[in-house]
């Protein structure tokens, strides 16, 4: 079903992590938002920050070209630059500096905007920080954040997620889980396989990012 186009984003140019890019691409489908421009960064770049930072000031240069920049929302969590090297340097410090106005949507990280730690608690029966969370474009990025950015092996993994996470929750807001489990069931078994963690899908609505993005829209 389509919603009514929101005419607060005609005006706005969004640059976006690609691990959103499923949830950004159906709320444009659905008619929620309706910006001149949509943008995205590689997803998973928080594993190599500095790629992270030079696509990032990438698609805010591209952004320019049709917004200012107090009508750019960027779509990423705080906590999505972390770097031993520069280790007060965040998302917020580069948009600082790359320009006044630019607005980010509040949440800690991408599956944070999708569900709260509240959410995320009850969800998990109070042990999300034993939850390795996933959302739709982390099933499809995995392999290029673990295999080829962190450049893991499979004793890499078994050294990183067994032990550490009781299971894996793809946060859906989609409608994808029976889809995915029946057309795709050998990427989840080759998933489960890799990491040691069972796979389970968890329905939610896209309402907590609805309201960040109007609430991004209206602090610019």
């Amino acid at each position: 079903m389509r919603e009514i186009a929101h005419p607060m984003f005609e005006d706005r140019c969004l640059v976006s992590c690609g691990m959103l890019r499923p949830e950004i691409d159906h709320l444009v489908k659905t008619g929620f938002l309706n910006p001149r421009r949509v943008l995205f960064t590689p997803p998973g770049l928080h594993a190599l920050p500095r790629k992270l930072e030079e696509h990032l000031l990438t698609r805010l240069a591209q952004a320019r070209e049709l917004c200012s920049d107090h009508e750019i929302i960027v779509v990423y969590g705080k906590k999505c630059y972390v770097s031993t090297d520069e280790p007060l340097k965040r998302v917020d410090s580069i948009l600082q500096a790359a320009g006044q106005g630019i607005v980010r949507v509040q949440g800690d990280t991408g599956y944070d905007m999708l569900a709260s730690f509240e959410d995320r608690q009850r969800i998990s029966d109070g042990r999300q920080d034993r939850i390795l969370w996933f959302t739709p474009g982390w099933l499809k990025s995995w392999k290029a954040v673990y295999q080829r950015y962190f450049g893991w092996d499979s004793a890499d993994a078994n050294a990183n997620f067994p032990g550490f996470y009781d299971k894996i929750i793809v946060l859906d807001g989609l409608g994808l889980a029976e889809e995915t489990m029946t057309e795709h069931a050998e990427e989840i078994l080759e998933l489960f396989d890799w990491t040691g963690l069972e796979v389970a899908f968890h329905p939610i609505t896209l309402d907590r990012f609805k309201g960040l993005l109007k609430d991004a829209w209206s602090s610019a």
